[in-house]
């Protein structure tokens, strides 16, 4: 082997040796069955790197990146097996090492975090940016802050949140329809709005419809997304129903409200002392 291409592979075996080590660190509190199978699967992944040369490793994590970035246009998530078979494809054993790199450069160039979902959508992936966006840009939560349909889930996001982060169809049309927005009517910026909301922001992952069949007749429950908890927080939401109300509203006026955020925040001490 040329000495130029044992470097090129010992700068390789590096790099994998470092991502070992951060998914050693994942796995702390995982069952044993649970570390064998995660030890399994990135033994082979490392056979399937070490395998490959530094040119097409990097070839390959370039375009997992950019593939990562053109499908999380769609607000949809992102699919492991779609990777392996648009992107990966031959060297689909090596994901975990070519997806560590790959959502590092996310993270220093762009400032993006990939997210892995859970429950069922575990296996599935959404790019969540991690810039700092001040509570009082509540608006600036999404990056196309002037779209219609942005501004529709952020007060479906919002009635959610007030009423306890939970919220009945039939209250959820009941108050949209106070907006001129009724789900059996075609609206003139909407278009099809339950389709929009039932379907399109379902399949996003901003909103989640639960069906209770305990009741008689069952309901169709709306609450947050997995996407939705990872983009925004409900401080933040907080602070855009204080500005829709008035602009001199302090949040910590909305009690209950107040109190879940703390909590989301981890501040239980503080949630005490709200009167």
């Amino acid at each position: 082997m040329p000495g130029g291409q044992y470097l090129i592979q010992l700068d390789l075996l590096f790099d994998i040796w470092l991502i070992l080590i951060i998914r050693a660190k994942d796995r702390d509190g995982t069952t044993s069955s649970q570390a064998a199978g995660a030890s399994q699967t990135m033994n082979q992944a490392v056979k399937a790197a070490a395998s490959m040369d530094r040119g097409e490793m990097e070839r390959k994590t370039n375009d997992l990146v950019q593939y990562l970035l053109i499908m999380d246009q769609k607000k949809i998530p992102i699919k492991k097996q779609d990777i392996n078979k648009h992107v990966l494809k031959d060297v689909s054993k090596a994901f975990p090492i070519i997806f560590e790199k790959a959502t590092e450069r996310l993270s220093k160039i762009f400032g993006v975090e990939v997210v892995e979902l859970q429950d069922k959508l575990k296996g599935s992936y959404i790019l969540v940016n991690k810039l700092d966006v001040g509570e009082h840009n509540p608006a600036e939560i999404w990056p196309d802050e002037e779209n219609a349909k942005t501004g529709l889930l952020m007060v479906l996001l919002s009635l959610i949140f007030m009423n306890g982060n939970v919220m009945e169809d039939t209250q959820m049309w009941h108050t949209l329809k106070k907006f001129g927005i009724e789900q059996d009517h075609h609206h003139e910026v909407f278009g099809d709005v339950k389709k929009l909301i039932t379907q399109e922001f379902v399949r996003q992952g901003y909103i989640e419809i639960v069906r209770q069949t305990n009741t008689d007749p069952p309901v169709n429950e709306f609450k947050w997304g997995q996407r939705a908890k990872h983009e925004t927080t409900k401080r933040k939401v907080l602070t855009f129903v204080c500005q829709i109300y008035n602009n001199d509203m302090e949040p910590r006026q909305w009690t209950l409200q107040w109190q879940d955020v703390l909590r989301s925040e981890g501040r239980q001490d503080d949630v005490e002392q709200v009167i």
